[in-house]
């Protein structure tokens, strides 16, 4: 870390795995280049250049619901997670972290940035813990829900019908929507626990052993019943919809020190500066230094179109919404529910296919294979497969949930390649229907900025993006470790 004056962690919980760069901070003038990667991403400022000096990812093990899950029906509208793999793919990243500066990391880190995927809930009780183990890892201790991510659909369309209006959107997958799902369905088993927040609003209150959950305004939105025109939760509509106000957590504004480490938790050294969680979706934006005439297109295990809005004056429509960014500063967002998600979904059944033929083959040969293949020469919509990526209802709309569909199917034109490279078309054309390139360019766009580890490790999907929106100038950016670097930034002063 020769060269370096202070160094910042960044750290993304993402859906799939734990992504965690370090960053440091070399001034212009004195700049010698020392750092480990050296096509390291840099941001610039007036002073200062900050850079990702290292970075590491983990997986996550197979999500897996715990006996005292949440509900025992309907399991094929559930999606929760196992804290405790996600702790452990946390733990393993800073532990690399530490390896790779032989500790000294210790002694130059300054602050620590947290963000990760949004919307979802995870409930726990007063003495919850993340203890070290006698083999040198990291378990939870204590009474702990199971995570209700973002792509849960146990709220159904009838029962978010019956919930009292949002300042802001709501919908299945949103924390304020599960709660009162579970204050309806399951009264004893929420009502053992003592506070609730997203899965990196948890991963802060462990790093600090906060008396109480801390919110930015980013992840407060995104759980629904938050006014942004002032920054509130509307407590007095949950109470009157028997939702339990005491878990809402404190609102504070993104980039604000919310506690320091403590107890050597998680292999990190103690007093150390943590602040408040940020939302994964601004922290992948913010991360591309975009400018007012760019658009960000991200795409992980979801996707998300972002731009800023054209004047004060910006009229939210049914598929583009206003989030909270950075300072007062809003974000129009288009979010589609079907990402990445669907991609690894056609893998897998791919590989299920395979396996009815006596064919092994692993997830990670099949996705290397697709993205190896040869892009086609433009498609001809007449004679190309047409695939509507619908595994999950998109949340804007009113449209009957009728599923994913392929349609336009012809004896020459379901060759592998075709359909999945069809499959990405369908994605981009699906999120160009709640922003047409038309909306962006009289809103004095000319540019979308690819990011998210989709572009990175699928190459046909940029194509896919320069065909649906041709109109546009398209390029991509050249880290997948965006959101991580991202919740740096968002610490640092404009």
């Amino acid at each position: 870390m020769v060269g370096i004056k202070t160094a910042s962690l960044g750290i993304d919980i993402g859906t799939t795995s734990t992504k965690l760069v370090v960053a440091g901070i070399n001034n212009l003038n004195q700049c010698d280049g020392s750092s480990n990667n050296a096509d390291a991403q840099r941001v610039g400022t007036a002073q200062n250049s900050i850079f990702i000096d290292f970075n590491a990812e983990q997986k996550y093990q197979q999500p897996k619901n715990s006996e005292d899950s949440f509900t025992s029906e309907n399991l094929d509208t559930r999606s929760e997670q196992c804290p405790q793999s996600i702790i452990s793919a946390l733990a393993s990243c800073i532990e690399k972290a530490m390896a790779n500066y032989s500790n000294q990391l210790k002694d130059s880190l300054q602050k620590i940035s947290i963000c990760g995927q949004m919307h979802g809930v995870i409930l726990w009780c007063k003495g919850t813990k993340i203890l070290r183990t006698v083999d040198g890892g990291y378990e939870l201790h204590g009474t702990v829900s199971n995570l209700i991510t973002w792509q849960d659909q146990r709220c159904s369309a009838n029962f978010l019908s019956s919930l009292p209006a949002s300042a802001g959107p709501i919908s299945a997958g949103y924390g304020c929507a599960s709660i009162l799902w579970l204050q309806k369905n399951r009264p004893e088993y929420l009502s053992q626990f003592d506070f609730a927040g997203t899965i990196s609003d948890f991963v802060v209150s462990m790093m600090c052993d906060l008396p109480e959950v801390v919110m930015s305004h980013q992840n407060a939105a995104s759980w629904g019943y938050f006014d942004i025109s002032s920054c509130s939760w509307q407590t007095d509509v949950l109470e009157e919809a028997g939702f339990p106000t005491s878990l809402l957590p404190k609102l504070v504004s993104v980039g604000t020190e919310v506690g320091r480490t403590v107890g050597s938790v998680l292999g990190l050294p103690d007093d150390i500066p943590v602040y408040v969680a940020a939302g994964d979706s601004q922290c992948s934006v913010l991360s591309t230094q975009f400018d007012s005439h760019q658009a960000v297109l991200n795409i992980g295990t979801s996707c998300q179109l972002s731009f800023l809005p054209s004047s004060k004056s910006f009229m939210e429509s049914t598929h583009i919404q206003s989030w909270p960014y950075k300072a007062t500063k809003p974000l129009c967002v288009v979010a589609s529910m079907n990402g990445g998600n669907a991609l690894a979904s056609f893998t897998r059944m791919l590989k299920s296919w395979l396996q009815e033929l006596d064919v092994e083959v692993s997830e990670d040969t099949i996705w290397s294979k697709l993205s190896s293949m040869t892009v086609l020469e433009s498609a001809d919509t007449n004679n190309s497969v047409i695939i509507n990526p619908h595994l999950l209802k998109e949340r804007a709309t009113s449209t009957p949930e009728t599923g994913a569909s392929v349609t336009n199917i012809l004896s020459h034109n379901i060759s592998l390649p075709s359909v999945y490279q069809q499959l990405c078309v369908g994605l981009i054309r699906n999120i160009h229907e709640m922003c047409p390139a038309a909306y962006l360019l009289d809103n004095s766009i000319s540019e979308i900025i690819c990011t998210g580890s989709v572009f990175i490790r699928q190459p046909f999907m940029l194509s896919a993006v320069e065909q649906v929106y041709k109109n546009l100038k398209v390029s991509v950016s050249k880290t997948e470790i965006n959101a991580a670097f991202g919740s740096i930034l968002m610490t640092e002063e404009e």
